[in-house]
């Protein structure tokens, strides 16, 4: 058998790579069967072995062919040049690095006979909450710049998908080859100017391409039908931007914030005009006009308000203790007072900025 019938086949009890087959990081290896890498270049042997940590973690032992004779070492002290790695196949337990595989066999287990009492006893509405909450969790690490948190929280929302997906293969509903595939198409389907025939100069150009492909997969009848189906349990403030922005691919949109700066400055006199039964209607609207004069300045208004509100909260903190240390409570103090305490903690954050 030579290098080139060797290929990437699998054998019953052992799975062979010529290097070159391995190393793409989007090959799948099955980490229960044992594995052998032979067919390795000189200057394939960094890569080989960096993607074998990648798949089996650095401290797994392997079998290592060189020009002396064969040894056992673990990955992250493989040879400078080595012919050949074996690697015995791995329990799911004993396994130091993982892939979306194991995680989907993780699922199953706890799913399955004699897994989780938690986790069987659920369905998809029962887990909805969650996926919201994590992706909470994810928007506040990416926030604070927190790398370990993104990983984190990046993991949860994975395991969510993976959650309902599981769900949804034990009711016949959808399989993970439906998901992934689903998921893969929209992809590419959707990225005409780098898989099709289209050119995109630029990420708004991109952004073109990506809707026309989106109406196209959709079949929207209409803009109002592409309006209709923007998720009605977004938040507020990130709804009212995403069916601004349908509005803006239909054409109906100020080109300038000029005149959304004056509509804002109409609905807060008529909100301020208004009697209070038409308060809700006109506070609404002024929320409204205020998101289209933010977003026509590329200002996220979901992003600035959030942003707003730990600012508010940083500065009432300081407030509060400034105030104790005069011992003293805020509800003793006038507003006048609390005030001027309020600026001057204003003037101190400007200060340090």
């Amino acid at each position: 058998m030579t290098d080139e019938n060797i290929g990437c086949s699998g054998v019953s009890s052992l799975q062979l790579y010529i290097a070159r087959d391995l190393l793409p990081d989007y090959v799948a290896v099955n980490k229960r069967v044992p594995l052998r890498a032979l067919g390795i270049a000189a200057d394939e042997c960094g890569a080989v072995r960096a993607r074998l940590i990648s798949l089996y973690g650095a401290e797994t032992e392997a079998e290592v062919t060189t020009d002396d004779g064969k040894m056992t070492v673990s990955l992250g002290e493989l040879p400078e040049r080595f012919l050949s790695v074996d690697i015995g196949g791995q329990e799911l337990t004993e396994r130091r690095r993982f892939d979306f595989s194991d995680l989907a066999e993780i699922m199953k287990r706890l799913r399955g006979e004699g897994g989780c009492e938690w986790d069987r006893a659920q369905d998809h509405k029962s887990i909805r909450i969650n996926l919201i909450e994590e992706a909470y969790e994810l928007v506040e690490a990416i926030d604070r710049a927190d790398v370990a948190g993104m990983l984190e929280e990046s993991g949860d929302i994975l395991m969510q998908a993976v959650f309902h997906t599981q769900i949804a293969e034990e009711a016949g509903e959808f399989c993970f080859g439906d998901m992934l595939t689903g998921l893969c198409r929209k992809l590419l389907d959707r990225h005409t100017h780098i898989f099709g025939a289209n050119h995109a100069d630029n990420a708004e150009q991109a952004l073109v391409f990506w809707n026309e492909a989106k109406k196209k997969e959709k079949k929207y009848t209409s803009h109002t039908d592409a309006m209709d189906r923007v998720p009605k349990n977004l938040p507020a403030l990130l709804y009212a931007e995403k069916v601004q922005k349908v509005a803006k691919r239909a054409g109906f949109d100020w080109s300038d914030f000029r005149p959304a700066a004056e509509k804002v400055s109409e609905e807060l006199a008529e909100f301020l005009a208004a009697p209070k039964e038409h308060m809700t209607e006109e506070g609404g609207d002024l929320l409204f006009a205020a998101v289209n004069l933010l977003r026509l300045k590329k200002v996220e208004a979901e992003t600035a308000l959030r942003e707003a509100s730990a600012k508010f909260f940083r500065r009432f903190a300081a407030v509060e203790d400034a105030v104790k240390a005069q011992g003293r409570d805020m509800t003793e103090l006038h507003l006048a007072e609390l005030d001027k305490i309020w600026d001057e903690v204003k003037a101190s954050e400007k200060e340090v900025e």
